[in-house]
């Protein structure tokens, strides 16, 4: 196999099919295994990588191949897709993925049978927002914005408070909160950190590592597209507005 031969157009041809069949159809014909680390993200969905690779070789050169032909690693794969202008999500070794992957597979609070969009919708806003409102912001001078934000997406009788987003985002790759000196905020429960936002107006914003993918315009559009995707199933119809 010869991944020089795989085109832009042939990796979008079998991200077609691969829409067309669902995930695991898709893997079963192509004889692939699912990925567990770097996949190719398009449009806010998730592809497995190698897969994909292998059946975009088939439309480019006639020959389709299944995973047994790969004389590279997945990097090799990586690198290969993102040279032809794909962003690959991908963890460090062992993991299950990288930020982008991190959004797809985040618990939200549920109320009534229903997911709330609250973390995404703060993501968004962060994410969406000019550079300066990529860095840490004392939660007193964004919460009527977004609680603005949140409003549409209440999934009890209560509106949304901006600080339970805030906070529950803490253990997140995407999201810090700068702690006073000595305090561990990964310890404490949700409803004591809360206090401790409410109390000392602790700064929050995206972390260090997210900042540095944003920096690359094509990886930010598609955390973007994937935040809007997750909003969007969560609360089918609710646009996102900025305040």
């Amino acid at each position: 196999m010869n991944l020089a031969l795989v085109t832009r157009q042939s990796v979008l041809d079998a991200i077609r099919e691969f829409d067309e069949l669902g995930q695991a159809e898709f893997l079963r014909r192509r004889r692939f295994a699912e990925a567990r680390n770097f996949r190719v993200v398009y449009q806010g969905r998730f592809y497995d990588s190698k897969a994909i690779a292998g059946v975009a070789h088939g439309y480019a050169t006639g020959r389709f191949v299944d995973s047994s032909e790969f004389s590279g690693g997945l990097a090799t794969v990586a690198e290969c897709l993102r040279n032809l202008g794909f962003v690959v999500d991908n963890g460090e070794k062992g993991a299950r993925g990288g930020l982008l992957w991190e959004l797809e597979t985040t618990k939200v609070f549920t109320a009534g049978g229903r997911g709330a969009a609250y973390k995404f919708v703060v993501l968004r806003w962060a994410v969406d927002g000019p550079e300066s409102q990529h860095a840490p912001v004392p939660l007193s001078k964004v919460r009527p914005e977004l609680a603005e934000l949140l409003s549409p997406y209440a999934v009890a009788d209560s509106a949304p408070n901006p600080a339970d987003p805030w906070v529950a985002l803490r253990r997140s790759g995407w999201w810090r909160i700068d702690a006073p000196p000595g305090v561990d905020l990964a310890s404490p429960s949700h409803q004591q950190v809360r206090a401790l936002v409410r109390r000392d107006d602790l700064a929050a914003g995206l972390s260090d590592a997210a900042r540095v993918q944003l920096q690359d315009e094509e990886w930010r559009q598609e955390a973007i597209a994937v935040l809007a995707r997750r909003i969007d199933e969560l609360a089918p119809g609710v646009a996102v507005t900025r305040a």
